[in-house]
């Protein structure tokens, strides 16, 4: 047997590698990628990897089963590898087209053997491969750019390299450079064993690469997708937080409305009762035949017209608890006079009442942080609010002071009277309510409104009862103008 020539062994060697790449893909990626364009790719780096072990044997073999075969094998090779990579692009995959370029080369090759000279035979399977080498080059650059992968670039580089060797190897032998076989030596022996390996392993580590990169990508696909469910899905529970906030502003706005009616229809029932059977008193009185009639029916008049007085006064008070109960806004408090805010709660009283009534004013500013419209009402109210359940004898002190730490302006309302029964409680402020959570019984609309006036001023109402007897109710107004310039 004659030892072989570096060339031949180059091609042994390269035969084994492809051999032994293929087989290690189909072990790696059997599992995780589809079989038929995997089972395509490791079938033609078989073929070539048994066309080097043919053309590293050619001299041990007839040239039927040598160099022949070797050829066909390649251009075997060339095709499954073309078709494995148009499964990729998921194109269709022309088996037929395929075939008849394979069996269309390779007659074309037999016929160059018998009826031309070897260097056209060399000539026209050079060309032939080159031509191979360039479609599969093609169609890994489209696989590349489809994923977004280098490795169909390298992959196309090296198979352009390979058409490239060919040529220059077959026209450098045509021109007589370097010997047809492989007895050579220099730098087409360093090329072609070069060629040859980058071949074998870009041949199949590339093709690896491409596989890996789909995976990332459909990775990546399934985590954007994933990413884009789970926006979708906060974006469905946000609107569903929202439709629940939205419901229970509802259910809140409609349990204040009840409460505020049931505190109208407490408030206004009895005072609308006393009206009318004052009214049909003085009629009565006018009915009969006596010269006394005038001064009982101005008596049952006047006591009519204090019982419609406290209706208004109750009439005004609801449309003051519609206004804070659906007003959001800040309020606006300018420097209001504090003595002519007094002076208008007063008037609203009656003139008996007004009587009963002292102003102890001390040491203060003459203007303070108010809104004068509601503080006027809820001072009314206490004021109200004393003389009903203070007793017939009952006298009111309004006292002004001012409160050091923290500064604020505090109106005391401090009557005489009986005081508060035992176990009494003013109305709590608003709170909000849970959904079909239902509110105490309403005590008192007038106390309502001046706790949610001095809620709507951040200041507070204080109740406490007073010795021996009475009560006193202090309004806190914080002063940020005083606070400021302290």
């Amino acid at each position: 047997m004659p030892p072989l020539s570096p060339l031949p062994l180059i091609a042994l060697v390269a035969g084994v590698l492809y051999g032994l790449l293929a087989l290690t893909l189909w072990t790696l990626l059997r599992r995780r990628h589809p079989a038929q364009p995997l089972a395509l790719w490791v079938g033609g780096a078989l073929l070539a990897g048994l066309a080097m072990v043919l053309l590293g044997l050619a001299a041990l073999m007839p040239p039927w089963l040598g160099a022949h075969l070797a050829f066909h094998s390649l251009l075997g090779a060339f095709a499954l590898r073309i078709l494995a990579l148009r499964r990729e692009l998921g194109r269709p995959l022309r088996v037929g087209r395929a075939l008849a370029a394979w069996l269309g080369a390779g007659a074309v090759h037999q016929l160059a053997g018998l009826v031309a000279t070897p260097a056209v035979v060399l000539a026209v399977s050079a060309l032939l491969l080159a031509g191979a080498a360039l479609v599969l080059a093609r169609h890994a650059v489209a696989v590349g750019q489809v994923l977004g992968s280098r490795f169909g670039h390298g992959l196309a580089a090296a198979e352009c390299l390979l058409a490239l060797a060919v040529v220059a190897r077959t026209a450098a032998s045509l021109a007589g450079w370097v010997p047809p076989g492989g007895n050579g030596s220099g730098w087409d022996l360093a090329l072609a064993a070069s060629l040859a390996v980058v071949t074998a392993l870009f041949g199949n580590l590339g093709y690896l690469g491409l596989v890996l990169g789909r995976s990332r990508a459909a990775e990546r696909a399934a985590i954007e997708v994933q990413w884009a469910e789970r926006l979708r899905r906060d974006a469905a529970e946000d609107r569903a937080a929202s439709l629940r906030d939205l419901l229970h502003q509802r259910d809140e706005l409609a349990a204040e409305r009840d409460h505020l009616l049931k505190l109208l229809a407490h408030e206004i029932r009895q005072p609308l009762h006393n009206a009318s059977g004052a009214l049909q008193a003085a009629r009565a009185v006018l009915d009969e035949p006596r010269r006394d009639v005038l001064p009982l029916a101005a008596e049952r008049l006047q006591r009519a017209q204090g019982v419609l007085t406290d209706v208004r006064s109750v009439l005004d008070n609801t449309l003051a608890a519609a206004n804070l109960l659906g007003g959001g806004d800040a309020l606006y408090m300018p420097d209001t006079p504090l003595m002519p805010l007094i002076q208008q709660a007063l008037a609203d009283l009656p003139d008996a009442q007004r009587r009963l009534v002292r102003v102890h004013w001390q040491d203060l500013p003459d203007t303070a942080e108010l809104e004068a419209g509601l503080v006027r009402l809820a001072l009314r109210n206490l004021l109200r609010n004393a003389f009903s359940h203070g007793g017939p004898a009952v006298s009111v002190l309004i006292q002004a002071e001012r409160q050091a730490m923290p500064p604020a302006l505090v109106l005391s309302v401090v009557d005489d009277g009986v005081g508060p029964p035992p176990g009494w409680q003013p109305a709590p402020a608003r709170t909000p309510l849970r959904p079909g959570a239902q509110r105490p019984a309403p005590r008192g609309l007038g106390l309502y409104i001046v706790r949610e006036v001095m809620a709507r001023h951040g200041g507070a109402l204080q109740l406490q009862p007073r010795q021996p007897h009475g009560l006193v109710a202090r309004l806190v107004f914080p002063q940020q103008a005083q606070a400021r310039a302290a």
